[in-house]
């Protein structure tokens, strides 16, 4: 069996920083970075951070060069939950992609998760997150965005290493890949800008089938930023040769009132990442301007160009609290915007209201003791037949378990239709979405193992009409949590397992990557052993 888990403190003390005296105003005089970044620490922004987005604000708290993460007295409250057998059926050929023989450089700094793909012809490129290229404090040498690459199709892969830091800069992850029509390969990540000290989005190129990558410049944010914040980016491409958007979430400060903002930055370059423009799909007040206790936020933001139009989805997360009656709930949701002009203008679509995928809100699945699965509920979108469809983990069917539903949308991004496509005593998790003449659906699924813990496997759901779909195994071995609380690798943050996996389609094939813990790594602080993230690939 496993176990639903809240990360973290009370909902009441997370709410906002300023608590004690009831008020979120403006202060008369600029805060300092290290106020601004406190302040969202405390707050629930601070809960969703990615973990190279959360080192990155902790260091900038503690004015130090820390990247190890801080507990910050994160506990747990777990609520037993049953669950099925794993599913069977003949599984994918997986084939492994990072080399672990290269995990030498620091004990336990073995993590590679969090995954992405390029595909070009024979060529395929996967990004992740690596934890082996980097100290416990921020050096100019570290780099954490890993990648590998192959050229036959995915049936070996050759571990790359790091992509190349930008002088001065720091790459910290959160991978994001895409490829355009010429074969150029591109490559988005979190990159600590060595001009500003802000926490930006960088972009790579490739033009060798992701053997090579250019350093991943900063794309800079809008002039004027006295505090900015970049996380959860991703990229993809529009027609035509080096025509890219890059989504991702932001916090910045405006300079004028001090109050700070969640954003939806949509950055587009027709250059293949030489120059870049950038527009916001949406920017709310994270705190209430009010002076009382509302809060809001976008995260995990997710392009799709289709038919012309350009759409960007998030989950929106927010407390309706005007008097600070320490009450109200939080509200999920999952938010999409659209754009006829390029990106130039945007338009509010669909605001469709979920229920957090496990019980107790921001929390995470406990596969195991120590073992927890951070989740959340970010969208994943594709076009299938003129249609464009968004898929999310959900709560919301009455079974109290973590589902994957499937919206429908029009043109300017309305809801037609939603439908729950997996069921059961089961959970899933982290969807991933990619089209061709059929929609296919990724994700996890957490079952339960013969002792009773939580393993996982990666399925996808297959459909040719976008309405009834089969299940496909996509894992050839079922594999357990690692150890996240405490966390066994001394700079990823607690409870973090991943937040997301691959799923690209090249018209003909589809093509999977996901963080896998069927390895085991023995050393002197795990003699008899401990399970390693790693990454695999399968195609369909």
């Amino acid at each position: 069996m496993f176990r639903n888990a809240r990360i973290g403190l009370a909902v009441v003390a997370l709410v906002l920083i300023g608590v004690s005296t009831g008020s979120a105003a403006p202060p008369n005089q600029a805060p300092t970075k290290q106020d601004i970044a406190k302040k969202i620490l405390a707050s629930k922004a601070g809960q969703t951070l990615s973990a190279p987005a959360r080192a990155y604000m902790e260091s900038v708290a503690r004015n130090d060069h820390r990247i190890a993460p801080d507990s910050n007295g994160i506990s747990t409250k777990a609520a037993k939950v049953n669950a099925a057998k794993g599913q069977g059926g003949t599984p994918l050929v997986n084939v492994r992609v990072n080399n672990p023989a290269n995990d030498t450089h620091q004990t336990d700094q073995t993590t590679q998760s969090e995954t992405a793909i390029a595909v070009s012809g024979s060529n395929v490129a996967v990004g992740y997150n690596d934890s082996q290229n980097a100290l416990a404090f921020l050096t100019a040498g570290a780099d954490i965005t890993g990648y590998a690459y192959s050229t036959d199709g995915g049936q070996t892969f050759t571990d790359g290493g790091v992509l190349p830091n930008a002088p001065g800069n720091v790459n910290l992850g959160d991978p994001w890949l895409a490829s355009d029509s010429s074969g150029s390969m591109y490559y988005s990540t979190l990159t600590i800008d060595a001009v500003t000290g802000f926490l930006l989005v960088g972009v790579s190129r490739s033009t060798d089938g992701g053997k090579t990558w250019t350093a991943a410049a900063s794309i800079q944010p809008p002039a004027g930023q006295i505090f900015y914040s970049a996380d959860k980016d991703a990229l993809t491409t529009g027609p035509g040769n080096g025509n890219l958007y890059d989504v991702w979430d932001d916090f910045t400060v405006d300079p004028g009132t001090f109050m700070e903002f969640s954003g939806l930055p949509v950055a587009h370059s027709t250059d293949g990442g030489k120059t870049w423009t950038i527009t916001y799909a949406s920017k709310v007040p994270i705190f209430d301007p009010n002076g009382g206790c509302s809060f809001q936020q976008y995260i995990g933001a997710q392009p799709l160009v289709a038919g012309g139009v350009i759409y960007d989805a998030s989950e929106f997360i927010s407390v309706d609290d005007p008097n600070c009656t320490f009450t109200a709930p939080v509200n999920f949701s999952e938010a999409i915007f659209s754009s006829n002009d390029g990106g130039s203008t945007w338009t509010a679509g669909a605001v469709i209201p979920i229920t957090s995928s496990v019980p107790q809100n921001l929390g995470a699945f406990q596969l195991g003791p120590a073992q927890f699965m951070r989740n959340l509920e970010f969208p994943t979108l594709a076009s299938f037949k003129g249609t464009v469809y968004m898929a999310w983990n959900d709560g919301g069917d009455g079974s109290g378990h973590s589902h994957i539903r499937l919206a429908q949308l029009d043109s300017s991004g309305k809801l037609v239709k939603s439908s729950f496509i997996t069921s059961g005593s089961n959970d899933e998790a982290q969807p991933a979405m990619s089209a061709d003449s059929s929609l296919h659906i990724a994700y996890y699924q957490i079952s339960t193992d013969a002792s009773g813990n939580g393993q996982l496997d990666v399925m996808v759901s297959n459909s040719s009409s976008g309405n009834s779909f089969k299940v496909q195994r996509v894992t050839s071995q079922s594999f357990p949590g690692v150890f996240t609380l405490p966390q066994f690798d001394p700079i990823i943050a607690f409870t973090y397992m991943g937040d997301y996996i691959a799923n690209v389609s090249d018209g003909q094939h589809q093509y999977f990557a996901w963080g896998d813990n069927r390895d085991i790594v023995t050393n002197f602080l795990w003699p008899n052993g401990r399970h390693d993230p790693d990454v695999f690939f399968a195609k369909q």
